[in-house]
């Protein structure tokens, strides 16, 4: 056997949203600051979700405008009620917890509104091929 260092990088590292058992959206400490949000201060997000490629799309409030969307409401700790997001998609609470993986940054392709964030369900290979 040989010798190798092992590195301390793994996906919990990464900036990703997870909907837990609890029906509570979850930002990470990487995806606020990919937002940039400071820690321990509480923001809102507008949440989108394509099911067919299993993509949560986020707009940040002072850069995304939607008619007629209440942003989500985030704690200090960065969790949100998911009720509402389950309520109006096609995910069943008994699936939960998802993660989703940060894919990337929309800026203007005209599938996803520009200066969005998107997040793609983990191990999930999107039909569109990805980004």
């Amino acid at each position: 056997m040989s010798f190798q260092w092992i590195s301390n990088d793994s996906p919990s590292h990464d900036a990703y949203i997870t909907i837990d058992k609890q029906l509570r959206l979850y930002v990470s400490s990487k995806g606020r600051k990919l937002f940039g949000f400071k820690d321990k201060a509480p923001f809102e997000m507008y949440v989108g979700y394509d099911p067919v490629n299993k993509r949560l799309v986020i707009g940040k409030v002072d850069v995304n405008s939607t008619a007629n969307v209440k942003p989500f409401k985030f704690d200090r700790r960065a969790y949100a009620s998911a009720r509402p997001f389950i309520a109006k998609t096609d995910i069943d609470p008994k699936s939960l917890p998802l993660r989703f993986e940060y894919v990337g940054r929309m800026q203007s392709d005209g599938m996803y509104p520009s200066g969005t964030y998107l997040f793609q369900l983990e191990n999930f290979s999107a039909p569109d091929g990805g980004l």
